[in-house]
């Protein structure tokens, strides 16, 4: 009976940093529909959403609950952000989108490095405006995957 309460979910496999533990493997339960826009749920919506607590499943299988605000940066693949939505790929490559390379030093002493694309209105392209939207968490592509980072664990970003 309660099948027919479930909402169907793709697992996405990710890695998970939180301050004064080793990365953990983890596998990430995203709905087929976003709730906010057009195709799937993606890990940024999921790290974004309004939730506290979010379920995933660690390398043994178990199923844990991570709270959101803990997790200092969250690496999936890039496909499994991106995929190969056209609505999603095609306007951060035009002319319109602002990229940066960037150094990102977070509370732990680790650094990231990737490029850093954002599509603003004109007027609001500087990456001092996009760094103070509300998202919680900012993407950080780094080859083919992206780390999504807390915002509220960075302490310094240094474009290059």
């Amino acid at each position: 009976m309660t099948e027919i309460f479930r909402v169907p979910k793709r697992q996405v496999p990710a890695q998970v940093l939180i301050p004064g533990r080793p990365p953990m493997s983890m596998m990430l339960f995203l709905a087929e529909c976003a709730g906010t826009h057009a195709g799937t749920e993606r890990p940024s919506d999921l790290m974004n959403g309004e939730q506290v607590f979010f379920p995933a499943t660690d390398v043994q299988g178990s199923t844990i609950f991570l709270r959101r605000d803990a997790v200092m940066v969250l690496t999936v693949a890039s496909v499994d952000e991106r995929g190969d939505d056209p609505d999603v790929v095609r306007p951060l490559a035009s002319d319109e989108a602002t990229q940066a390379r960037l150094d990102v030093l977070l509370e732990d002493g680790s650094m990231l490095r990737g490029d850093l694309r954002f599509l603003m209105p004109e007027g609001k392209r500087r990456l001092q405006d996009f760094l103070n939207l509300s998202d919680r968490f900012l993407l950080l592509e780094a080859g083919d995957q992206i780390h999504l980072i807390n915002k509220s664990r960075i302490v310094r970003l240094t474009p290059l």
